[in-house]
């Protein structure tokens, strides 16, 4: 299974395997839990799927959630390479890359009209 994100004529995939780190950079920065695979019961607990709370976002809105995430995994590599899944799908590197990618396209949108898609 993988997760999806659309903006601006681009789009990202990638697998829900690194949901984990994506979820604990997450609350390292902001202190804010989140679902890890959108179980509506656990989502009601804890918070929406990180996804989720990009869906909707702006460019702009959705470049600065990103930041968050990015800013958690850059603070402490080793903690989040560790959480690397042991089949080989996914790593910490090439999820700060896409994570990366998607932050620029948002901050580069010239306006807010269009809006951040994503599904998991």
């Amino acid at each position: 299974m993988s997760w999806d994100a659309y903006f601006d004529c681009q789009s990202w995939n990638y697998t829900h395997n690194t949901n984990d780190m994506i979820a604990a950079a997450y609350e390292a920065v902001t202190a804010e839990r989140t679902d890890v695979y959108d179980d509506h019961l656990i989502s009601k607990i804890i918070g929406p799927a990180w996804w989720k709370r990009l869906d909707g976002k702006t460019g702009r809105e959705g470049a600065a959630y990103l930041a968050q995430i990015i800013k958690g995994m850059e603070a402490d590599p080793a903690r989040f390479r560790a959480m690397n899944p042991e089949n080989g799908w996914g790593s910490y590197d090439s999820l700060l890359t896409v994570l990366r990618e998607m932050r620029a396209a948002g901050e580069a949108a010239c306006c807010d009209v269009r809006r951040w898609e994503a599904s998991g």
